[in-house]
């Protein structure tokens, strides 16, 4: 029987949206971003990722090096890195050792959709796991970030998948002589630590909660005994003992990198991109700041993350919005409206707790604002003092709830606020890959969403099981359906050929390489961005050696050595010329009209 079991509708289903999931990064990288980065973010990634797969954490330095620049990459003492953290490179190599750099997304997509079921499942039912899953699956944001080469997906996959595992080892826990706590402790430390090592402000918001849900143990607050501190103690240390080893490839990289294992690559490129409010920002960060940021990305957020906006289409003003604008959305959005729901009937008769947690939040927010006329907002001090007591206040419920079922809807409803609080304490919002730095908390905020519709779901069929079952998803495959059709697609494929990166210019060089000889692109251009040949940069390998290599001539002619030194490294190569100023380039057989 519980063979048969595993092979319900309901598993069936979600291994239904599993393969959605992967189909769709699978197409909407191929036919909306070509497979090509489109983010300065996405060249570093992915040069990083390349030279993990041959074993390497940097690279020699080729002379004249600006000629084969990149952005965010790193120059250091005759060695090129990226200024990221590891952790998303070392997955993505994966992907380069396969030749398939976009399947590494679109297996995480699926995976991320199968964990949002089982923690579903495991918490409110099978109805809210498998809700859940299809809000995941076919949301706006996941359905851009899954087709990207951005590490978003890795990070969300990997929070996912420490929350189940946290759960099924809580439940062994209260069960002392159960087996595989050992096994669950080290999958939990292996998450976090990949998910630090990826994104650390994302692992914080994860790691925080589940923190506080052990700390409960201590003072007494779990539903059930779970024995003598050992029992306790030992899978913790686990986790911390795997999450730290696994975040260790931090170091190891700075220490390849420059010689420090402390060091901050982030400031190394620009000496404001770091997280705080002091010597941060291009132009400074200040708690105002963080609070506009968040206000005009909550407002896109509340369109992108289920896709329910008024109108539901995709309007002109909203086009022009996401490919120009970075400031409030134009459209209202409603993708938030479940979520006070959830986050009630997870509570049951602690709802109370909520709306005080909401309230307090909130008293927070409009004193920081105007108490001394907001002269507060500009102060660093002050700015991490309400941070942190924002973030005290919004763990201390964890501490509180006895209820298992409570506890985890607050953890839930925790981590998607930390993964927005946190992102306070950086200087810059994001759009245009839609609110990438809030992507990471829809796995809680579709669950929290589902679980209204799910106890909806449980009403219905209490009465005619069959039918209404059928009505109910029926009608919810056809809403879900129609927002994929009239705004997700349509939002995601405006970001076809973004920032000017399209296979036409590799196919161009293509058109002219004589057989299967390698080429080398010569751009010649004083004022050159990389917009302007950033395709034929995602077709050079950081070791030189790919068929196509593209290499500028930042002199633009006026210094000779600069061309003969790049046409000394590629003997045998032919040579195709190309010019380009700004964003524009064309190729010398070809000039513009």
């Amino acid at each position: 029987m519980t063979r048969r079991a595993r092979f319900a509708p309901h598993a069936l289903a979600a291994l239904g949206l599993c393969l959605f999931a992967f189909a769709m990064s699978a197409l909407l990288s191929r036919t909306v971003f070509e497979r090509l980065p489109h983010l300065e973010d996405e060249y570093a990634y992915l040069f990083q990722a390349r030279t993990l797969a041959r074993g390497d954490l940097v690279v020699e330095s080729p002379p004249v090096r600006r000629a084969y620049w990149l952005p965010f990459l790193l120059y250091h003492d005759g060695v090129r890195f990226g200024k990221y953290t590891p952790g998303w490179p070392l997955l993505l190599a994966g992907g380069v050792i396969a030749g398939q750099e976009w399947m590494v997304n679109a297996l995480l997509a699926a995976l991320t959709v199968a964990l949002v079921y089982r923690l579903g499942s495991d918490l409110f039912g099978r109805d809210t796991g498998l809700i859940g899953a299809a809000l995941t699956a076919l949301s706006p944001m996941a359905l851009l970030l899954n087709a990207t080469l951005m590490g978003h997906t890795a990070a969300l996959c990997c929070g996912a998948l420490a929350l189940l595992a946290y759960l099924r080892l809580e439940r062994r826990l209260m069960r002392p002589q159960g087996e595989g706590r050992f096994t669950l402790a080290l999958i939990v430390g292996l998450a976090l630590g990949l998910l630090a090592a990826a994104r650390p402000l994302t692992a914080a918001a994860f790691a925080l909660p589940l923190m506080a849900r052990a700390g409960a143990w201590l003072l007494g607050r779990w539903s059930a005994p779970v024995g003598g501190l050992r029992i306790w103690l030992a899978p913790h240390l686990i986790i911390a003992a795997a999450a730290l080893a696994v975040f260790a490839i931090v170091p190891i990289y700075n220490t390849a990198a420059v010689g420090d294992p402390t060091a901050n690559l982030y400031t190394r490129y620009w000496e404001y991109d770091c997280v705080g409010f002091t010597g941060c920002g291009r132009s400074g960060h200040t708690l105002e700041r963080a609070f506009r940021h968040t206000r005009f990305d909550l407002s896109l957020t509340a369109a992108d993350l289920f896709g329910w906006q008024s109108p539901l289409s995709l309007t002109d003003e909203a086009a022009a919005h996401l490919l120009n604008d970075g400031d409030t959305y134009p459209v209202p959005g409603y993708s938030w409206v479940l979520l006070p729901f959830g986050v009630l009937i997870g509570l049951r008769r602690r709802w109370w707790l909520g709306a005080l947690w909401l309230i307090g939040l909130a008293g927070a927010v409009l004193f920081a604002m105007h108490y001394d006329g907001g002269r507060l907002l500009t102060r660093s001090d002050f700015a991490w003092a309400w941070v942190i007591g924002a973030l005290v206040w919004t763990l201390l419920p964890v501490l509180a709830l006895r209820d298992r079922r409570a506890a985890w809807t607050w953890i839930l409803l925790a981590t998607a606020a930390l993964v927005i609080g946190l992102q306070l304490t950086y200087w810059i919002g994001s759009q245009r890959y839609s609110t990438r730095y809030y992507f990471e908390g829809l796995a809680a905020a579709a669950l929290l969403s589902a679980v209204p519709l799910g106890s909806l779901i449980r009403r219905m069929t209490a009465l005619r099981p069959a039918v209404a079952r059928r009505a109910f998803y029926g009608g919810l495959a056809v809403l879900l359906g129609v927002i994929l059709l009239v705004y997700a697609l349509p939002r995601v494929a405006l970001l076809r050929g973004y920032n000017r990166i399209t296979r036409d210019l590799i196919d161009q060089v293509n058109a002219r390489r004589e057989g299967d000889r390698p080429v080398l692109v010569l751009v010649t251009g004083e004022d050159v961005r990389w917009r302007a040949y950033g395709a034929l940069m995602a077709s050079t390998s950081p070791y030189l050696d790919s068929p196509i290599v593209a290499a500028w001539d930042y002199s633009n002619g006026n210094d000779p050595a600069v061309r003969q030194a790049i046409l000394d490294r590629f003997p045998d190569r032919q040579v195709i010329e190309m010019g380009a100023s700004v964003n524009d380039s064309w190729f010398l057989d070809d000039p513009p009209g």
